[in-house]
């Protein structure tokens, strides 16, 4: 990361910012950093179109669970970070559906940075998987891509070698998309048996 970060700050108190802002300056990161401790100051950070957003939980006037849900709506592509020592169970399941980033606990700071660098390299992996999967659809060639040959039993994908792959696989070797692996609710009755 060479050129200068900037960094969206949701803090009240200035000794925690100044501290946030010194732990980074430590690891080497070259960033602008602006901080907001009010709604009207957040929104005004978020028409600057920053690099990552960084928020603590708890302010009088404003919490991070809303500065979250308005930092989705203006600008859903930016790594969201809760910068914190007031954990809380909503947090930890937006963490876990993918919405927030990541967070770091303010007696952790050195933490900071790698969830930043981490989370800046996700985002930019994101755009990348996204700008694939359009180019791929909308190929200047004329071919007909908006239709994928895939197989009606096995759900394999033939793929431009004329071979037939598992749909995982074609994903992961064409836009480095992994996924996950589960049971949907309509199939599970087949799978496992109810038991009293």
């Amino acid at each position: 990361m060479n050129q200068q970060l900037k960094i969206l700050y949701l803090e009240d108190d200035p000794a925690d910012a100044q501290r946030v802002e010194a732990k980074l300056r430590e690891s080497g990161l070259l960033f602008a950093l602006q901080r907001a401790d009010t709604r009207d100051a957040f929104l005004a950070g978020l028409e600057q179109r920053p690099d990552v957003i960084l928020s603590d939980h708890g302010l009088p006037s404003f919490d991070g669970l809303t500065a979250f849900g308005t930092a989705r709506e203006k600008c859903p592509e930016t790594p969201f970070i809760f910068v914190t020592n007031a954990l809380t169970r909503e947090m930890e399941i937006e963490k876990l559906l993918g919405g927030v980033a990541d967070y770091v606990r303010k007696d952790e700071l050195e933490y900071l940075s790698v969830a930043m660098r981490h989370a800046l390299r996700e985002a930019r992996e994101s755009r990348a998987r996204k700008k694939r999967l359009k180019e791929f659809f909308e190929d200047p060639s004329g071919d007909d891509k908006t239709l994928l040959p895939i197989c009606s039993y096995c759900k394999k994908i033939r793929n431009k070698q004329d071979q037939w792959q598992p749909l995982e696989v074609y994903f992961l070797e064409n836009f480095n998309i992994r996924f996950t692996h589960g049971i949907c609710p309509v199939c599970a009755p087949n799978f496992f048996s109810k038991r009293y």
